[in-house]
């Protein structure tokens, strides 16, 4: 955002906060997984977008240290998380769009 020092009260508010992380990717990634606890199986994820293990999410997504190195994604890593999301999104919607397009039979 801008490199004045942060009031109190912005410091104090969720959305400047969420404005604040959202405006890199790692934020954004941190923001969104954040939010989505409990709704995306990280471990499933790892494993069909990205052929890897839990773990090896985990440690890009908390920026953990390994092997005196700072696990990040890379700009390909972000680009291809953000496909994932686009294809739960598009497949959620699918799903939702059979639920409504189903006969309704109450017994």
């Amino acid at each position: 955002m801008d490199n004045k020092k942060p009031t109190y009260e912005q410091i104090c508010d969720p959305a400047y906060r969420r404005a604040e992380l959202t405006s890199e990717k790692m934020g954004a990634v941190w923001v969104a997984f954040n939010e989505l606890d409990g709704l995306i199986n990280k471990t499933q994820l790892a494993r069909q977008y990205f052929h890897r293990s839990q773990g090896w999410l985990s440690q890009k997504l908390n920026g953990c240290e390994v092997c005196s190195r700072q696990r990040a994604f890379t700009e390909e890593e972000y680009r291809q998380l953000a496909d994932a999301m686009r294809d739960i999104a598009r497949r959620l919607n699918a799903y939702a769009a059979e639920i409504d397009a189903a006969a309704y039979d109450p017994e």
